[in-house]
């Protein structure tokens, strides 16, 4: 009971240090005028329908941008204790190592739901503004699992970050790991990849002719990068990164295709929601046993 109580103490502080950060205040002010603004413009020319068109813009805006929030809550999550000197301090107290990086990264998830949330409500609040929308249960329950889609698809990156955040000597070095591998798997995926297969299948990635080599094997490159499956579970595209290209056409085009039911959206799209959830899990993991492992006694003194 006392080391429950020992993890809800140390989540609640990290909790209350990621609301006052001027960083995480600043990046979510950002991102919320982004959402804000693509949302805005999207409805201008929206058709009725919330589903269409609206949240396949802004799951784009999420995809590329948004991991960088999750990393900015993990990437010095344990780097600031040990270069401040209060993790020595922590484990002279009466709390066992598990404590410490689980109420940490319970603090971060706490705060990385916060910020989905918002994000969400946003982008509904927007177009229940400005286009006078009912909201239907049809749309709650589809967005519902778009929020959690969304959820796991940035726990991932914000896992990378403690990760990245234990296995390295500093802040420093850790974000800047981090962020090399947000615009590998996010931003530039798409232009390294298509290249990359294009190189392989000895084909020009501007040949429209003879190029079902070249897209099965960029097919099969995409499963790499955790956008793809956020992609493909959300709208139905195999990416949302620049020139990004797949021979994968779903006959569900994601969460808010609502001409197909949920469990068929499910028949079709699970192994993505499924590996979605199991990568931040493998990630928390490696996490834990990375720092547990850790020699901290040479920080000491």
């Amino acid at each position: 009971m006392k080391t429950n109580r020992n993890v809800f103490v140390i989540a609640q502080k990290e909790f209350a240090d990621n609301m006052w950060s001027s960083r995480l205040i600043m990046l979510m002010l950002v991102f919320t005028v982004i959402v804000f603004s693509k949302s805005y413009v999207t409805i201008i020319g929206a058709e009725s329908n919330i589903f269409r068109g609206l949240f396949i813009d802004v799951a784009q805006v999420i995809a590329l941008f948004l991991p960088f929030m999750g990393i900015v809550l993990g990437f010095d999550a344990m780097t600031k204790e040990r270069e401040s000197g209060s993790l020595n301090v922590l484990l002279t107290h009466p709390l066992y190592r598990d404590n410490i990086i689980a109420g940490k990264t319970l603090g971060a998830m706490v705060t990385l739901a916060l910020v989905v949330f918002l994000s969400i409500v946003t982008v509904v609040g927007t177009r229940l503004v400005a286009s006078g929308a009912e909201f239907s249960s049809l749309m709650l329950n589809r967005l519902v699992i778009f929020t959690i889609l969304t959820y796991l698809y940035l726990s991932i990156f914000m896992a990378l970050g403690i990760l990245g955040s234990i296995i390295t000597k500093n802040a420093t070095k850790s974000l800047i790991y981090n962020i090399a591998i947000w615009l590998v798997l996010c931003v530039a995926f798409g232009m390294i990849f298509t290249t990359t297969a294009s190189i392989i299948a000895g084909h020009k990635p501007l040949d429209l002719t003879d190029n079902d080599n070249f897209l099965e094997l960029n097919a099969d490159i995409q499963k790499l990068s955790p956008t793809h499956h956020y992609a493909m579970a959300v709208s139905g595209v195999p990416s949302l990164s620049p020139l990004g290209v797949s021979s994968e056409r779903p006959t569900v085009r994601g969460i808010f295709d609502t001409e197909h039911t949920l469990e068929q959206w499910w028949n079709e799209l699970w192994t993505n929601v499924i590996i979605l959830t199991i990568t931040p899990v493998f990630l928390m993991i490696m996490a834990f046993m990375a720092f547990l492992r850790q020699d901290i006694s040479k920080d000491m003194g």
